[in-house]
């Protein structure tokens, strides 16, 4: 495609998925059904690809594009929104369903459902369809049997792996909201104690109280709404930053992030519900008076409730059960990653870059792809700074390629079926590239061709699993089953094990088969760098030599080693990050709340004060009590965030890595930080209420 060629991620369709998704193409057509019946060579592109290569001009309907080096008609562009797992191109299905082997067909199938029809009743007919299935063609093919088809929404299908974060962040997000609410409550009904001598003269110009508590909460409901429309300016402005942050696979697809309609009604929603709720309290103890006392009392000047003071209380129990359920998640995320961090992957990703290219079957085959390699791989070790070059079909920590095998002599762990391991096929310099220490016996050699005996290289679990006891060089396994005519591979090599699942996943049996003896069975192949020099420096230079070989290979999926293991975990990053700036909000929040409430209960007990000061209080004394007084709500709260954070614990334990359903470290950590927050913000007012001047405080009534 252009000048320069590159790789695009390819999806291939039976028919045209765009109706199917709701979607118009931005321009042309979709698919046809001529166009698949008779696999005619026609693409569509996405609309990045669209924006980027064709610098979005609209002339690019009906130009021929070569793709593996065969010339295809461009027909349409997706929209950006079904730009799907980041696919750039879309193929007719190169054959006919028929002509695929029914034990082969591994096939997604993406409908709409019919207005008026429900997934269950789909899931029904699916169910019928699958029996029908099994009994027709289940003694001929065994994976017929039990067979099931089963719809799922594509909601469901797509946000799977990120469910447990978005589960996270919203709980985070709704105890943030409470926490604000509570803040906002305390503050109203500190407020309502000022306003209470107000009340009492529009009661006694015949106003009920029903009217009056109607009043408050219209007031409540417009802060409420003020409050959220100012929510939604500040989300409007930070939703290009947050977009930013996003890792590149949270999302299945690349739909813009708007602050929309059904936003918009959701805060408004939300908005009114928590101005009536966290209003109606302060409104109901604002219209609690009588009347000829507080018709007595001087503007502006309150008396004190017990009631108030209990509710006060109430809130402060609740700010600091909140914050520390926040803080006890954001303290659970951050040891989880601390004991990821601290995991040895098994190999050294320190300065290794990696890219992938695949070469065309029309332009290479058999001994070709290996002659390409060995070229590339002896032009590449001469960029300077480079140490080390190998090539691999995969590596740690995303390996995916498996295959069945027979370790002959050793021991079958499951009689019911054959193991799996994963097959990686490597060349003689992928371990030191990789930095995997060889523990026993040899690595591959240049010797091993096709023309000589079938050799394998096993890690450390593989040997373990299958040989116990015993040491797995000059033993064998047989790959596929003992039906396929391949040889059995004699084990010359066992390699120290590797997360090649991921740092949070066990170290799955491997074993290793060289590039030269498979003899170009493989076209896609991982160029592996190792550099003393910033990996992505020699980038440029990599291509170079790409190009000088073959200028219309492409590389892609360039990332260095350490990119590859942090891209496993992207998603819990984004959730630690955001749950630990709620976290702190939080503990803010929290803090302010009970310095208002401390405050208020200051001013609501001057004149009590003045009277203990008067009768010979020290300082010391009245510090003492006022603190005591904030501390029984505190206390109160915790023991309640306390019995929360538990919870919390037990159903994070999925999302979590290496810490236990319950950590009590993190739960010491986390509550004496909020109590120690929590009794500076309780000192503070109540020091400053030990320095009233008892004549002062005398006068206040």
């Amino acid at each position: 495609m252009g000048d320069v060629p590159q790789n695009l991620f390819t999806g291939f369709w039976w028919h045209d998925v765009l109706p199917v998704l709701g979607f118009e193409p931005v321009l042309g057509r979709g698919f046809s059904r001529q166009d698949i019946v008779q696999a005619e060579r026609v693409a569509l592109i996405s609309n990045r690809v669209w924006q980027t290569r064709f610098g979005a001009d609209e002339a690019a309907i009906g130009m021929t594009i070569r793709i593996d080096d065969e010339p295809y008609t461009l027909i349409g562009v997706f929209p950006s929104a079904a730009n799907i797992y980041g696919t750039d191109l879309w193929l007719p299905m190169w054959a006919d369903p028929e002509m695929l082997p029914r034990n082969h067909r591994q096939f997604n199938i993406v409908a709409r459902l019919a207005d008026g029809s429900s997934l269950t009743e789909a899931n029904a007919q699916l169910e019928a369809v699958a029996r029908r299935t099994e009994g027709e063609y289940g003694a001929k093919f065994d994976e017929y049997e039990g067979w099931r088809l089963v719809a799922e929404t594509w909601t469901d299908v797509n946000v799977q792996t990120l469910k447990p974060a978005a589960v996270i962040l919203l709980g985070a997000v709704g105890f943030v909201l409470l926490l604000v609410c509570t803040n906002v409550a305390s503050l109203l009904l500190s407020r309502s104690a000022s306003r209470q001598r107000e009340v009492a003269l529009r009661a006694a110009l015949g106003a009920g109280r029903l009217r009056i508590v109607r009043q408050l909460m219209t007031e409540s409901a417009l802060l409420a709404f003020l409050s959220g429309g100012l929510g939604v300016f500040v989300a409007f402005l930070g939703l290009r930053g947050l977009t930013v942050q996003l890792p590149a696979t949270l999302l299945p697809t690349t739909a813009e992030l708007v602050v929309n309609g059904s936003v918009l009604a959701y805060t408004a929603t939300i908005s009114l519900l928590a101005g009536i709720v966290f209003g109606l309290a302060p409104a109901l103890h604002t219209t609690r008076f009588e009347l000829q006392r507080t018709l007595n009392q001087e503007a502006g000047q309150s008396t004190g409730s017990r009631g108030r003071r209990r509710l006060h209380g109430t809130f402060v129990a609740v700010k600091v059960a909140l914050a520390l359920v926040l803080l006890m998640g954001a303290g659970l995320l951050i040891s989880s990653f601390v004991q990821l961090n601290a995991v040895e992957p098994g190999v050294d990703t320190d300065n290794v870059l990696t890219m992938r290219l695949t070469l065309p079957w029309n332009k290479y085959e058999g001994s070709a792809i290996i002659g390409f390699f060995d070229d590339l791989t002896d032009r590449v070790s001469t960029i300077p700074g480079v140490t080390t070059v190998g090539a691999g079909t995969q590596f740690s920590p995303g390996v995916f390629s498996r295959s069945q095998f027979v370790p002959e002599g050793g021991e079958i762990v499951d009689e019911g079926s054959l193991p799996v391991a994963y097959l990686t096929l490597a060349d003689e310099d992928y371990f030191e590239t990789l930095g995997m220490p060889l523990l026993r016996g040899r690595s591959f050699t240049t010797r091993d061709r096709p023309d000589t005996p079938l050799v394998t290289v096993v890690n450390e679990s593989l040997a373990d699993t299958y040989f116990p006891g015993v040491d797995a060089i000059g033993k064998s396994i047989k790959i596929g089953s003992p039906d396929d005519e391949l040889p059995s591979a004699e084990i010359v090599g066992v390699v120290a094990d590797t997360k090649n699942r991921g740092l949070g996943s066990a170290s799955q049996p491997e074993f290793f088969v060289s590039l030269r003896q498979a003899d170009g069975v493989n076209n896609q192949v991982f160029l592996i760098v190792r550099a003393a020099v910033d990996p992505r420096s020699i980038l440029d230079d990599v291509r170079a030599h790409v190009v000088a070989i073959d200028p219309d290979q492409p590389v892609y999926a360039v990332q260095t080693l350490d990119e590859s293991f942090a891209a496993q975990f992207s998603v819990q990053r984004f959730a630690l990050v955001m749950l630990s700036a709620f976290a702190m909000l939080a503990l803010a929040l929290a803090a302010v709340g009970i310095y208002g409430v401390v405050s208020f209960a200051v001013v609501d007990r001057t004149r009590g004060i003045g009277v203990r000061m008067a009768l010979g209080a020290g300082r010391q004394e009245v510090t003492s009590l006022m603190v005591r007084k904030a501390l029984i709500p505190l206390a109160i709260g915790l023991v309640i965030g306390l019995g929360s954070s538990v919870g919390l614990s037990l159903a994070m334990t999925s999302v979590l890595y290496g810490t236990a359903g319950v950590d009590p470290i993190t739960l010491a950590i986390v509550g004496l930080t909020l109590a120690s927050v929590a009794f500076t913000a309780s000192y503070l007012p109540a020091r400053r209420a030990s320095g009233v001047d008892p004549v002062v405080a005398l006068r206040t009534e």
